[in-house]
């Protein structure tokens, strides 16, 4: 049964089963050209000498820990306003069609992984908050890709800084002995997370992870920041 439904973006009736309407849907900064590596936003596709595929500057001088990352949007309007509302606001109904979205620019061919792991917040943080909501985009991911969530495996020992607004040396220091992952017996997995910013905690996380013993880590990201 279709349930007529306002668009969120114009307030006329949505012609589809999401709370946008196709035409805002269409104008939306979905990611082009980007980094095969970190999904940084590129002008131009670059590619090294033995590997065809698009690398950043940064991704070839200094490979991060996981393998690929995927994003949805690029970090412009209207999903830099509506993703902190999801957070401030905690307006969590945005997850299931941004989810939906995210599904949707995944590769026909890509292999799934075993398990999605959502970037965990401190103890601190999720008192003051309440949730968490890599953990629900995660679970309207599970639901619609029929993979397992892991909340467990990587926790968050303490409060950070925000990663933006400090510079490479600052970043690390900050992450330092933040995260701490469990044994486990996975093979490939994903880190979930609303907005790529610098890379550095899913970097952070993924070398963590690997020194388990995980082969293959890949990201899945709502909206990338262009640096």
């Amino acid at each position: 049964m279709f349930i007529e439904r306002s668009c969120i973006f114009c307030d006329l009736p949505s012609d589809n089963h999401l709370d946008v309407c196709s035409h805002c849907l269409q104008d939306l900064p979905w990611q082009g050209n980007a980094c095969s590596k970190c999904a940084l936003p590129l002008s131009i596709v670059m590619e090294t000498t033995t590997i065809k595929q698009a690398l950043c500057k940064n991704c070839i001088e200094l490979p991060p820990f996981f393998q690929q990352t995927f994003a949805t949007f690029n970090y412009n309007f209207p999903i830099d306003a509506l993703i902190p509302k999801i957070k401030s606001e905690k307006q969590r109904f945005h997850l299931h069609w941004l989810a939906l979205c995210l599904t949707e620019k995944l590769p026909a061919c890509l292999k799934m992984p075993e398990v999605l792991i959502p970037v965990p917040i401190s103890k601190k943080k999720m008192l003051r908050t309440g949730y968490n909501q890599t953990e629900q985009l995660a679970s309207e991911l599970s639901k619609l890709l029929n993979i397992e969530v892991d909340n467990r495996l990587v926790s968050k020992n303490r409060d950070t800084r925000a990663q933006a607004n400090l510079n490479a040396k600052q970043r690390k220091r900050n992450l330092l002995d933040a995260f701490e992952v469990q044994e486990n017996n996975y093979r490939h997995i994903a880190i979930i997370d609303d907005v790529m910013t610098t890379g550095a905690t899913v970097n952070e996380i993924a070398k963590h992870l690997l020194i388990t013993g995980i082969c293959k880590v890949d990201v899945w990201v709502l909206a990338r920041t262009p640096l």
